[in-house]
């Protein structure tokens, strides 16, 4: 076929015709929506209006006539909180008699160690040096036994003890002593030594009481205190006793663990 040869489609016409004859299906479903609308409008306005279930809102509560809710407590302290003292008989006395006793053992403890100076200076608050003969001694035990509230938190604190020193001959234990330590307690339970030990005298003994001398044990009374001093210890040996109301005191020689000899009291009832 030549090149330049035009050509041409035939549409056929019944196509087209059928194409201007269809109707017009999207306007007829829109006015319908329209006119649907209006109806429900209008029989929406003849009805009274309901109230509607209530959608679901965070409730918020009203600041007026209500308790605040307890919070942490956040002021600040005023001095005379931090000057406040602790109620005696509580964590006051307890922390002034630790403290006393701690101080104690530190004063009267000299050992060459180089420590005694700062522990001392860190419980009076103050510098301290001490001016005593260089001689080893140490503390065996500190006990305090009576305590004296005096007000705005200080307490005046009653301490025996007694101490071990070496001498040319070894090491000797010294005589039981007293002095009294006077401590500050802060409200929080801090402690502070406000003095150096004062020096005082132990309250006289009371009289003891009027026993009878001991004499020879009944031998099933015997034979019970062994028992239980053998519980204690070995080779028990019955000294001797006597009757106090319904019971024997029996005096009974018996060996620790290590084999040193101890003399120790018994009380066996009477009827077993």
């Amino acid at each position: 076929m030549p090149v330049n040869e035009e050509h041409f489609e035939s549409i056929p016409w019944s196509s087209l015709v059928a194409q201007t004859d269809a109707r017009p299906w999207l306007v007829y479903v829109a006015t319908g929506a329209v006119v649907a609308l209006v109806v429900g409008l209008l029989v929406a306005r003849s009805f009274p209006p309901t109230s509607a279930a209530p959608s679901p809102v965070v409730a918020v509560e009203s600041s007026v006539n209500q308790t605040p809710p307890a919070t942490s407590p956040t002021t600040l302290l005023s001095e005379a909180d931090l000057r406040a003292e602790l109620a005696p008989g509580e964590s006051g006395q307890s922390a002034a008699l630790a403290r006393a006793e701690w101080f104690v053992t530190d004063y009267f403890t000299n050992d060459g160690a180089g420590g005694r100076s700062a522990e001392v200076t860190g419980a009076l608050g103050r510098p301290f040096s001490s001016t005593g003969p260089e001689v080893t001694t140490y503390v065996e035990w500190a006990r305090a036994w009576e305590v004296e509230h005096e007000g705005d938190g200080r307490y005046r604190v009653a301490v025996a003890f007694r101490s071990i020193t070496e001498t040319d001959k070894g090491f000797v234990r010294g005589l039981v002593h007293g002095v009294a330590v006077r401590v500050q307690v802060g409200p929080g339970g801090g402690t502070r030594v406000i003095d150096l030990p004062e020096p005082i005298t132990f309250p006289p003994a009371p009289t003891p009481a009027d026993l009878p001398l001991a004499g020879p044990v009944p031998e099933a009374i015997a034979e019970q205190a062994q028992v239980v001093a053998s519980e204690w210890g070995k080779e028990a040996t019955v000294l001797d006793g006597l009757e106090v109301g319904d019971a024997w005191r029996v005096a009974v020689q018996v060996a620790d663990d290590i084999g040193t000899s101890w003399t120790l009291v018994v009380w066996v009832a009477i009827d077993g």
